[in-house]
């Protein structure tokens, strides 16, 4: 990489001494005095004795301040430049000064932790400020961020970085220590709640692999988001050939990883005017002036403020009340009734609550009694989880013990919607959220004794709009963005004329940005307002529904927020008619888990031995690769999807299967493990 001469002088000093206890971040306001002056160990003066008297602040051993930048002092700021990003050579610089809180006041508790891992690609950033003995550009993002500003010379992704710049005072050279190493070792639990990846300018031929490795670790270290800059193209630069290449596997790792978000720094700096390019960069087109540094350190600031990571603070996440320890629930009302399918409504979107997204281990009271009668046992649902904060899931449940189940898996960044049926406690419903997550709850009808009983039907595909295949008029072609189409459903494929609603699973396909599908009563009329299915950039998700349908005996299927493919396989119908079937709900219970095995295989078939109609919770885990899941009776051989796998992340639906010759069969299309539950049955009418 470029090697910067500028005029601020850094000393190595020796080895690191960790001391204990560690420090991360300042734990308390600034200190009264300031320390604008550069230190160097050794040196003897007023301003020593500020920094020992921070230092003590921080819980760090350091004796009596004094006037003497001594060993003991210097191994203490040596660790605590370790635990924030920064080269650990016990010189207060003025990005160490300002991160321990004696140039200014630090950000306030609960704010946002932010990690930038950067190359010199980045490092304009910091060191124009250690030049000039000054934060001004530092400030831009760490006045709204407790931010770590990890940018070293020549640093690579995964691979050993090569040896940095030629320190401008001492002649020193030292190798940075490469993006992943530094988040598994220093940086470990450190990272926050958002990294920043601008690195990668000296890998080549490929960081495939790279990109998966990192954001892997991001993932188990529980960072929200990943923004990772795509690389400036230049044909004056040495390694620019590689770097279209880095930057179209970065956008087809979006779809691998949902947090992951690609910020398009190419893009928008070569939209800039000429004069702008040449005021921002060197003569490599690459490397940036402090003039690029304020603009870069002003343009992550500003997606990062977008992202609505703020949300995802301990702080800001409160809704819902801390939630007690699973058990054993009450036994549910053994009451066996009928739907009654209403237009889809919203009932809560934690959006529009004061503290925002529901917070980690946290349930939220979601209050029905001004929707359902008092004699409805139980509430169909849609449920979403928009913008997770990471990995987790919702379980939605009868108020007051929680059932150590799961209703809805989420990963940070992907947003999940799952059709659910619930008992309620006093015409209440409460929702779990193992991880903090925004939260979006629809009712869809409700159960009572006067409702319409379950016909249910082979799983039969009633609309691919991918090839024009299925039970209704040949439809083909993509759903455009706000697109809207009926589909007829009473009168085709066996369900009659006279059919209130079905059971439906909506799978939305071939996504180019973030979207929705939403089926509700036909015919398409207006715009609709509620989510059935949330789907993720370039994936396929599914989401079960009991759908009411319009007088027509159609649903209106409805993209938002993109345009996508559209796929309904339907299962059963209710209303009127012979030998109908009433939903009674069960304890839940365990009836597969292969966790502790070897994970089914592609094509495997997986018997799971039932009695008349399940309703099931089918969770594909940690899968290898992207596919699907099938659930059928046992020996049909009709196409359909249960649900959508993705490599490495659990994705849950339910089900209504009626097993036929005794058993419901799972077959995953990749190697995946299945949990299954079931919470509830359809019985005949006594």
């Amino acid at each position: 990489m470029l090697k910067r001469t500028l005029t601020a002088a850094l000393l190595l000093v020796g080895t690191v001494t960790p001391l204990l206890p560690l420090a991360d971040a300042p734990a308390v306001s600034a200190v009264s005095c300031t320390v604008t002056v550069r230190l160097s160990p050794g040196v003897s003066n007023s301003a020593v004795k500020c920094l020992e008297q921070r230092l003590r602040e921080l819980t760090y051993s350091v004796g009596n301040p004094d006037s003497v930048y001594d060993a003991t002092s210097v191994n203490a700021v040596k660790s605590f430049q370790l635990k924030r990003g920064l080269y650990p050579d016990g010189i207060i610089t003025s990005i160490t000064g300002r991160q321990l809180g004696l140039r200014g006041a630090i950000p306030a508790a609960g704010s946002p932790a932010v990690t930038v891992l950067g190359d010199s690609t980045s490092a304009a950033m910091r060191w124009y400020d250690e030049a000039r003995n000054e934060t001004a550009i530092y400030d831009i993002m760490g006045t709204t961020y407790d931010l770590k500003w990890s940018v070293e010379s020549c640093r690579r992704l995964v691979a050993a970085s090569c040896v940095g710049r030629t320190d401008p005072g001492t002649g020193l050279r030292w190798r940075p220590v490469s993006v992943l190493p530094e988040m598994r070792g220093a940086l470990r639990g450190r990272l926050g709640h958002a990294i920043v990846i601008m690195a990668g300018y000296d890998d080549y031929p490929s960081i495939a692999g790279a990109i998966d490795s990192i954001m892997t670790e991001a993932e188990n270290q529980g960072v929200a988001r990943v923004f990772w800059l795509n690389y400036r193209t230049s044909s004056t630069y040495g390694y620019g050939a590689y770097y279209r290449q880095h930057n179209a596997t970065l956008a087809a790792a979006k779809v691998r990883h949902p947090n992951l978000v690609v910020l398009d720094w190419n893009g928008y700096t070569r939209s800039q005017p000429s004069t702008t390019q040449r005021a921002w960069f060197e003569r490599d087109d690459i490397h940036m002036t402090r003039a690029g540094g304020v603009a870069l350190a002003r343009y992550l600031k500003a997606n990062i403020d977008a992202s609505g990571v703020r949300t995802c603070t301990s702080a800001a996440a409160r809704t819902g009340v801390l939630s007690p320890a699973t058990g054993t629930a009450p036994a549910p009302a053994i009451s066996a009734d009928g739907l009654v399918p209403i237009v889809p409504v919203r009932v809560f979107d934690s959006r529009t609550t004061p503290t925002g997204k529901v917070g980690t281990g946290r349930t939220i009271d979601v209050d029905l009694s001004t929707l359902i009668p008092p004699d409805a046992s139980n509430v169909a649902l849609g449920v979403t989880a928009l913008g997770p904060c990471g990995r987790g899931h919702l379980t939605v449940h009868a108020c007051g013990v929680r059932p150590n189940t799961s209703s809805l898996n989420y990963e940070g960044g992907r947003s999940s919607s799952v059709g659910a049926i619930s008992s309620t406690t006093h015409r209440h419903v409460c929702m779990y959220a193992s991880t903090a997550t925004d939260v979006i709850v629809e009712l869809t009808g409700w159960f009572a004794p006067a409702g319409d009983a379950f016909h249910p039907v082979a799983v039969r595909r009633w609309l691919d709009t991918r090839t024009g295949k299925g039970a209704v008029a040949p439809t083909v072609g993509v759903l455009a963005k706000g697109g809207r189409l009926t589909v007829p459903i009473a009168g085709r494929g066996g369900v009659p004329i006279g059919a209130t609603a079905a059971w439906m699973n909506v799978t939305g396909v071939a996504s180019t940005a973030p979207g929705a599908l939403t089926v509700s009563p036909g015919p398409c009329s207006a715009a609709p307002r509620t989510i059935t299915t949330q789907v993720h950039t370039g994936r396929a998700a599914a989401s079960a529904i009991l759908a009411k349908l319009g007088v027509d005996g159609s649903v209106c299927v409805a993209a938002t927020g993109s345009a996508l493919h559209a796929v309904l396989d339907v299962s059963g119908w209710f209303g009127p008619g012979p030998a109908g079937l009433l939903y009674q709900a069960v304890a839940p219970k365990r009836l597969l888990d292969t966790r502790g095995r070897a994970a089914p295989t592609a094509g495997s078939i997986i018997r799971v031995p039932r009695t008349g109609v399940s309703v099931m919770s089918i969770v594909s885990v940690a899968s290898s690769s992207f596919g699907h899941v099938s659930a059928k009776p046992c020996g049909v051989t009709a196409v359909s999807s249960l649900l959508n796998t993705a490599p490495g992340e659990n994705v849950a639906n339910l089900a209504g299967v009626s097993p036929g010759g005794g058993a419901v069969c799972l077959s995953p299309s990749v190697q995946s493990h299945l949990v299954v539950d079931v919470t509830g049955q359809f019985v005949a009418a006594e």
